[in-house]
């Protein structure tokens, strides 16, 4: 039974006018504003993204910036919904939100004055059955009253059936793993950083590059390092022992969004989708076929598709198509596996940042993932114009082909201390057959300009790829 002092304990606020959240003074994630930006709009704000990447933290600042604007603390409702070890019904929802308008606002009725706002900000709600159907039942009755902003870790239930019984009532937002540059913003890093900027316009921009990796790569280098093998979670930092960091991502991150899985979705077979799960983190960056894993390990082709809807909307993997003019074709044809969070690969595997020199060809499918999430978030999030996809044919293949309106560009990964151009063969026949600009190669330090077979190819250090978003 939920009682008004439940509600009270996790919303100090209401007692103590002068209580202030601690995450109001923690840096801020590059989606911060755009929630605050959005706050006037009425339509419910769903924020939606892997455990620990701080959409609480989200959350948290939000109340902060509302208690700065002078809100009515009461009008300012947090709960969180951290019951990973059983799924609530909806009607638990349902009683919570009538035990505060009922017993906390004194307003069961939900009759509110014309610029009233109710601020109700729901944490991690996918623990909720059928809570699409209370806040649509609330959203309607009151739409211009009361201001919905929700978390959650599984997108299929926080977008899909949202879709359904929330068509038109909702905002969806993803919040990723931070990029390189807030890596640096929130661990306070005192390094120069180059503006953002546009791979269709490297001519313009190159020689800004190259004075930049002059003066500054040695330090961008090691920072980098630090990034894709343990830091794309804002607290992880905190922790300053490595193995200990490999065991927060592994198993605070990743184990408890495989068990979510688990238990949201009713899997009996556990360790049969937990093996799966390792051994498709391990084929990032390579073509796959579910079916060829379902052979490996006895598992129907049908329970392997379940399995990777269920993975792939608790945000482990990513699938990449091969370029195909045809969007209806695009399903049937070959595609490549990513991870939008890289942390995860490398700490399965213990790698360190001495690896990056030991054994560069351990890294070169990491690096192609990370380019890969760079790509994706620049030039096809949410992006109608925009695609990302690879191209191959026979045995040829071209790492990324992103189409930004009427342009084109061609990318290949090469991690490896010596490129030579019968390496990339393969690249310049491509720009030469599309009749492209130039074509760019990502390296491991190589940044140049060269002409091969007369095509421009332009040479980019990973961590200058980092710099983009």
């Amino acid at each position: 039974m939920v009682t008004a002092q439940n509600l009270i304990i996790k919303n100090k606020w209401w007692g103590d006018n002068k209580f202030k959240i601690r995450e109001t003074n923690f840096p801020k994630r590059d989606l911060y504003p755009i929630i605050i930006d959005n706050l006037d709009h009425t339509l419910i704000l769903n924020i939606v993204g892997l455990r620990r990447v701080g959409k609480s933290t989200i959350l948290k600042q939000v109340i902060g910036h509302l208690q700065d604007k002078g809100i009515d603390p009461l009008k300012i409702f947090y709960f969180l919904f951290d019951y990973s070890h059983q799924i609530q019904k909806s009607e638990f929802l349902d009683e919570v939100l009538s035990v505060y308008f009922k017993d906390i606002l004194n307003n069961p009725t939900l009759e509110f004055k014309e610029d009233e706002v109710i601020y109700i900000l729901l944490d991690e709600i996918q623990y909720i059955k059928d809570w699409q159907s209370i806040l649509k039942r609330y959203y309607d009755l009151s739409s211009k009253q009361i201001k919905f902003i929700v978390t959650g870790s599984q997108s299929i239930l926080l977008k899909d059936k949202s879709r359904e019984s929330l068509a038109g009532r909702v905002f969806d937002f993803y919040l990723p793993p931070m990029s390189f540059r807030e890596f640096l913003r929130i661990n306070k890093e005192n390094v120069e950083t180059i503006e953002n900027y546009d791979l269709f316009n490297l001519n313009d921009k190159y020689r800004e590059l190259v004075l930049y990796n002059s003066y500054h790569s040695k330090d961008i280098i090691k920072l980098t390092h630090e990034y894709i093998i343990t830091g794309e979670f804002p607290e992880i930092r905190e922790i300053p022992d490595s193995d200990r960091r490999y065991e927060y991502i592994v198993e605070s991150v990743m184990g408890k969004v495989i068990e979510d899985c688990i238990n949201i979705f009713d899997i009996e077979k556990t360790d049969e989708f937990k093996l799966i799960t390792m051994q498709l983190l391990n084929s990032v960056g390579s073509l796959f076929e579910l079916s060829n894993i379902g052979r490996e390990i006895a598992i129907s082709d049908k329970t392997l598709d379940i399995y990777m809807m269920y993975l792939k909307d608790a945000y482990i993997f990513e699938v990449l198509y091969k370029y195909h003019k045809s969007i209806i074709k695009k399903g049937r044809i070959l595609k490549k596996l990513y991870t939008p969070c890289i942390n995860f690969v490398c700490a399965s595997n213990h790698y360190t940042e001495a690896h990056f020199d030991e054994v560069p060809q351990a890294f070169g499918k990491i690096i192609e993932n990370v380019i890969y999430n760079v790509l994706k978030q620049k030039y096809d999030e949410n992006s109608l114009t925009d695609t990302l996809s690879f191209w191959r044919q026979g045995q040829h293949e071209i790492d990324f082909i992103v189409l930004k309106k009427e342009k084109q560009l061609a990318i290949e990964v090469k991690f490896s201390n010596e490129i030579h151009n019968k390496d990339l063969a393969t690249l310049v026949n491509y720009i030469m057959e599309k009749n492209l600009e130039y074509g760019i190669v990502i390296t491991k330090d190589e940044i140049s300009r060269k002409n091969i077979s007369d095509k421009i190819i332009y040479f980019i250090p990973y961590y200058l790829i980092l710099m983009m978003i």
